[in-house]
C-alpha cells in the first residue's frame, strides 16, 4: 500500500530505436567527450547532494535542539527496549494485541514520553494533538485555533477559574489557554522530562503567564494529595487519556478534584463507528497507532462513554470536532501528517517530513552527533504516523472526539479522595 503524502508514478512504455555505432575517430572521440561529460555532471550532482545533506545537518544541529540531542536519564536504546516490552508482539507489524497491563500503562506512557518528546517537538511544536488546518494559517494557528474552541466554546473556561491540564506534555496548550482565558492552570505529568521542557520553555515568560501556571510531578490514575479535592472549576485531558488502558480511573481521579459545578472536558483519540474490530486491516492500524503512540485499548465513543459513567461523570456533548472543522472548511487533520499543509508540516510532521528527520538522525546517529537508538525511536513513531493518517483517511478514526460531562456526586467520595 502507498503511504499517504506520496504518489505513485505510473510506467510508461519507452521504445527504443537502435543507433548506428559511430565508425570515425570524430565521432567516438564525440561519444567518449558525452560520457565523461555526463560522468562529470554526476560528480557534481552528487557534490550539490552532499552539500545540500550538509547544510541541512549543519542547521538541524545548530537549532535549539533536535531529536536526540538532549540526555536522558537512561540510554535510548535501553529506554526504547523497556517500552517494547509493555507491547509484545504489537510491537511489529502483524502483531497481537498488547496484554494487560497492572500499572493502567502508567509507567509505559512515562518511558514513552522520555523517549519521544523531543521528536513530538521537533514535529509539533509544543501541543502534541492534532486539529483540522483552514487554508491560509499556518498550521500552529490552526491548532491554537481549535484549542481555544474546545476550551473556550464548550468547556467554558473564564478568567481566574483554577484548572487542571491532566497529561499536560510540555504545556504548551496550559500556556495558550492560560493567556486566551486568563484562568490559573496547574498541568500534571509523569514525565520528569517534560516538566524540564515546560519549565524551561516557561522561564522566558512574562510574569502574568508564571504567575497563572504551576507545573507538577503526579499520575493522573493518582493525583498528588497536593491538589486540594473538590476545589477545580475545570479538568481537562488533552489528546492524554488514550495513554491509559481503563480511562474510568483517570476519569474519576479528575472528576473528585471537582466543585459541584465544575465540568470535565476530554480531547480524545477515538475509533470512530465506522471501524469494524472484525476487519484486519482496521486492527492492524489501531495497533500501529497503539505501539508508535504509546496508548492502550483504543475505543468507539459508546465504550468510552461508560467509561466515563463508571467514574461517576454524567456526558453531556459527545462530538467529533475533526468533522466540525471539514464542515467549516477546514482541511482534514491528516493532511500534515499526509502530504503537509505549510512548510512547518511539510519538512517535519508530513510523510515526507518524517522521512527527511529519519534520514537525517540516521546520519547523525552513524557520525556520532545523535545518541545510538535515536533512528530506532523515529522508526517506532512511524508506525503511529502512517497508521494515523491512512486511518483518518479510511474515516475509521479520529484524534479530536471531544465529551463534556459534569459530576454525579456519591456518598463515598469523600472516601476515595
Amino acid at each position: 500500500q502507498t503511504p499517504p503524502g506520496t504518489h505513485t508514478l505510473s510506467r510508461g512504455l519507452v521504445q527504443s530505436r537502435a543507433v548506428p555505432r559511430a565508425t570515425t575517430k570524430v565521432a567516438r572521440r564525440r561519444e567518449g567527450g558525452a560520457r565523461e561529460g555526463a560522468a562529470g555532471e554526476m560528480k557534481v550532482a552528487s557534490v550539490v547532494g552532499l552539500g545540500a545533506l550538509g547544510v541541512w545537518g549543519s542547521w538541524f544541529v545548530a537549532s535549539v535542539w533536535f531529536p536526540g540531542k538532549y540526555g536522558l536519564d537512561a540510554s535510548r536504546v535501553a529506554i526504547k527496549e523497556e517500552f517494547d516490552k509493555y507491547y509484545g508482539t504489537a510491537a511489529t507489524w502483524g502483531g497481537t494485541d498488547t496484554a494487560h497491563d497492572s500499572t493502567n500503562n502508567r509507567d509505559a506512557a512515562e518511558r514513552y514520553f522520555t523517549l519521544t518528546t523531543d521528536f513530538l517537538e521537533w514535529g509539533w511544536g509544543d501541543a502534541f494533538h492534532m486539529a483540522p488546518v483552514k487554508p491560509g494559517w499556518t498550521f500552529l494557528r490552526s491548532m491554537a485555533f481549535w484549542e481555544t474552541v474546545f476550551a473556550g466554546s464548550h468547556l467554558g473556561i473564564k478568567p481566574d477559574m483554577k484548572v487542571a491540564d491532566l497529561g499536560m506534555g510540555i504545556g504548551g496548550p496550559a500556556r495558550r489557554l492560560s493567556e486566551f482565558t486568563g484562568a490559573n492552570i496547574e498541568g500534571v505529568t509523569n514525565c520528569k522530562y517534560q516538566l524540564g521542557r515546560a519549565a524551561t520553555i516557561t522561564e522566558s515568560l512574562p510574569e502574568w503567564h508564571k504567575d497563572r501556571l504551576t507545573y507538577t510531578e503526579g499520575d493522573y490514575n493518582a493525583l498528588p494529595a497536593s491538589m486540594e479535592r473538590g476545589s477545580y472549576d475545570r479538568v481537562y485531558f488533552m489528546e492524554s487519556l488514550s495513554h491509559s488502558e481503563d480511562r474510568a480511573l483517570p476519569l474519576e481521579q479528575a472528576r473528585l478534584l471537582l466543585k459541584p459545578d465544575g465540568l470535565v472536558g476530554a480531547w480524545q483519540w477515538m475509533l470512530t463507528p465506522a471501524f469494524n474490530y472484525s476487519d484486519p486491516s482496521h486492527v492492524e492500524l489501531k495497533r500501529g497507532m497503539e505501539y508508535g503512540g504509546g496508548l492502550r485499548n483504543l475505543n468507539k465513543p459508546e465504550e468510552r462513554v461508560k467509561e466515563m459513567e463508571r467514574a461517576g461523570l454524567e456526558v453531556i456533548e459527545s462530538w467529533d470536532m475533526g468533522v466540525e472543522g471539514i464542515k467549516r472548511g477546514h482541511k482534514g487533520w491528516w493532511v500534515p501528517i499526509a502530504e503537509g499543509h505549510d512548510l512547518f508540516t511539510k519538512l517535519r510532521s508530513s510523510h515526507f517530513g518524517r522521512k527527511l528527520t529519519m534520514a537525517t538522525v540516521w546520519f547523525l546517529e552513524a557520525v556520532g552527533v545523535a545518541e545510538t537508538g535515536t533512528y530506532k525511536t523515529a522508526l517506532m513513531m512511524e508506525h503511529c504516523g502512517y497508521s494515523a493518517a491512512v486511518a483518518g483517511q479510511r474515516g475509521i478514526f479520529t484524534p479530536m472526539w471531544i465529551m463534556i460531562a459534569r459530576p454525579k456526586p456519591r456518598p463515598d467520595d469523600q472516601a476515595r479522595a
